[in-house]
């Protein structure tokens, strides 16, 4: 039997499988009559011309069929990162802005994120601290303090899962958390004193 630690993870590779089955499920629900229509070529290799309904369906399940492989493969993949869903407004009521300074991004955050899309997700998923715990890893929303829970909710990220996923950057108690879609991470928040997360330590 598995410490906790890997149990843990183990539930959280089993919901992050969940929520790309059923993200994938979705979007087949969803996008079936948006899939475009393929015009036979004159070429003799082509296989035969299928009824539009039947030509439909088939693409329909090619196209779920790369999404699933893609899920799959993510650990395979090179971290993507972008900010394009940071929320940089406001301050937390523990007094730390959520808005990074230029310099803290040109300093920190910036060689960060190099480092981190120079690695694939399996690379990432093996690098560990010196007491031996993963240095970047997931957490399940309800592990964070309950104002970042409500802000996330505010922000309707929920509809991203139930987990989100922290980089740690720059110094011992830094931290990037956003969340992940495959193999991208959209960075949601930067910290510099470790309050997103509280532990016993503190």
């Amino acid at each position: 039997m598995g410490s906790r630690r890997e149990r843990r993870e183990q539930r959280q590779a089993l919901k992050a499988d969940r929520f790309e089955q059923e993200k994938l499920r979705r979007i087949s629900e969803r996008e079936p009559d948006k899939i475009p229509q393929v015009r036979a070529s004159s070429s003799p290799l082509q296989e035969p011309r299928l009824a539009p309904h039947l030509q439909r369906i088939k693409l329909g399940e090619a196209k779920i069929s790369a999404k699933a492989q893609g899920a799959s493969s993510r650990f395979n993949a090179n971290v993507a990162w972008c900010e394009t869903r940071a929320d940089k407004l406001g301050d937390w009521t523990w007094g730390e802005s959520r808005c990074w300074s230029d310099e803290e991004w040109t300093a920190t955050i910036e060689p960060g994120k190099k480092n981190m899309c120079a690695l694939t997700w399996s690379e990432v998923d093996k690098m560990s601290s010196d007491g031996g715990h993963k240095m970047h890893h997931g957490h399940e929303i309800s592990d964070l303090a309950g104002e970042a829970q409500e802000r996330w909710k505010e922000l309707g990220y929920e509809e991203f899962g139930d987990s989100v996923f922290r980089f740690r950057v720059g110094g011992q108690k830094c931290r990037a958390w956003g969340y992940t879609v495959q193999a991208h991470f959209y960075m949601v928040w930067w910290e510099r004193e470790h309050n997103i997360y509280p532990t016993s330590q503190r």
